[in-house]
């Protein structure tokens, strides 16, 4: 049974009269399953938040339906089952992040023992630590980011939705999320998640999904999408000019066409993190 099952999905969003205003989604069907991080991509107004409030029971579909760890969205079984990370974290701002926490993980039903040692081990997992008795309305947007992140991991639930996770966050602090993810996948968790930085997406996706006004235009691996198969690139190393000229001159005498022969580029994240990345962070 997949974590996470959305069948023939469909939101009509009407006016006071009931007049059709808005198709959110129209047919949506998608499984995610147990130890796999599964991306949404689209434009705004595709349908992912939808998708995701529906899937926590905060909107009613007009049509079809979500399942969550096989029960019904809103049930207390699938409450239960879901972390879920809204695109803006609403905290409250007169509790220290310590509180907030303690608070969270009381909600989730653990006790004043085990919710005040989980909220120090996640306050040290996302550099809060020494921010733990400050009070929330003091934090920058990352920082609240960062904690909100922290209260969805405190009730260590089956499936996450998360909405925009490193929304506010600096690249440290991205990196630091999706190595969160990543660990999340090999405790077998299913992970729902949207992103508008699809270089983020790539690097912790198993699968990804296209919407468009709320159809699926494409479902697959990163592999099955995002390979090319009419081109080769290869790597060498030393790359010395002659080995360089004498590799290019034989894929002539192939028959080949040389596309591009240079040394390559790292990303801006990589070089980032070289440079800032073995750096202390303060919150």
């Amino acid at each position: 049974m997949p974590a996470v099952e959305i069948s023939n999905l469909s939101k009509t969003f009407r006016d006071f009269f009931g007049r059709r205003r808005v198709q959110a989604l129209d047919g949506l069907s998608l499984n995610v399953n147990a130890g796999e991080v599964f991306g949404l991509l689209g434009p705004n107004g595709s349908g992912k938040s939808t998708t995701f409030k529906i899937a926590v029971g905060l909107l009613r579909p007009s049509s079809g339906g979500v399942t969550i760890a096989g029960a019904k969205p809103g049930s207390l079984a699938a409450r239960k089952a879901t972390g879920f990370l809204p695109e803006d974290s609403t905290l409250l701002p007169f509790l220290t992040a310590l509180e907030t926490l303690k608070l969270h993980g009381a909600l989730a039903g653990l006790t004043r023992k085990q919710a005040a040692d989980k909220a120090h081990e996640l306050l040290e997992r996302l550099s809060l630590k020494d921010a733990a008795k400050r009070r929330v309305k003091g934090f920058s947007k990352g920082m609240q980011r960062r904690l909100g992140i922290a209260c969805v991991l405190i009730a260590d639930p089956d499936v996450f939705i998360l909405d925009e996770p490193t929304s506010g966050l600096d690249p440290l602090g991205a990196v630091q999320v999706k190595e969160l993810i990543g660990e999340l996948r090999k405790q077998g968790k299913a992970i729902l998640i949207s992103s508008h930085l699809l270089g983020e997406l790539e690097n912790v996706c198993d699968r990804v999904a296209f919407l468009s006004k709320g159809r699926l235009l494409s479902e697959g691996t990163l592999e099955e999408l995002l390979r090319e198969k009419d081109v080769h690139e290869l790597r060498l190393s030393p790359p010395t000019p002659e080995a360089i000229r004498a590799l290019e001159e034989l894929a002539r005498e192939k028959g080949l066409n040389v596309l591009s022969s240079r040394a390559p580029m790292r990303t801006l994240e990589a070089f980032y993190l070289k440079m800032l990345g073995d750096k202390d962070q303060k919150p």
